[in-house]
């Protein structure tokens, strides 16, 4: 399924290049992420985009091989695991309730480039 990258772009921008990526060393201690993670939470809500954030997440925790990079932000130099522990401790804060996929059982996401018209269209929104 095709999902619109800077949708979710947009919103894991909040972590990797929010308030947390300023600390010394930021991977040191996840909390520091968590007012970040709370105003991801926050917007996609607000948004109505929770559904796709939380398909997201998961496809990318549960695959994150070639996928999780492109979401790596410019700020920090996170590697594929950090922004894995990154996106399940945000998975886990805000879907507590909600496990995680098992590799390979993840929904087949293709993140691609397309306008907010063209995902309109694509959502039926």
């Amino acid at each position: 399924m095709k999902i619109r990258k800077e949708l979710i772009e947009g919103y894991t921008r909040l972590l990797t290049m929010g308030r947390a990526v300023n600390a010394p060393d930021p991977m040191a201690d996840l909390s520091q992420f968590d007012a970040d993670i709370r105003a991801m939470h926050k917007r996609a809500y607000k948004e109505g985009n929770l559904d796709w954030l939380r398909l997201a997440l998961d496809s990318l925790i549960a695959g994150p091989e070639g996928r999780i990079s492109q979401f790596a932000g410019q700020q920090y130099p996170f590697s594929d695991r950090e922004l894995e522990a990154l996106f399940r401790r945000a998975y886990g804060m805000i879907w507590p309730d909600q496990p995680l996929s098992e590799p390979g059982d993840e929904a087949d996401l293709e993140f691609v480039e397309m306008s907010a018209e063209e995902w309109d269209a694509f959502t039926g929104a």
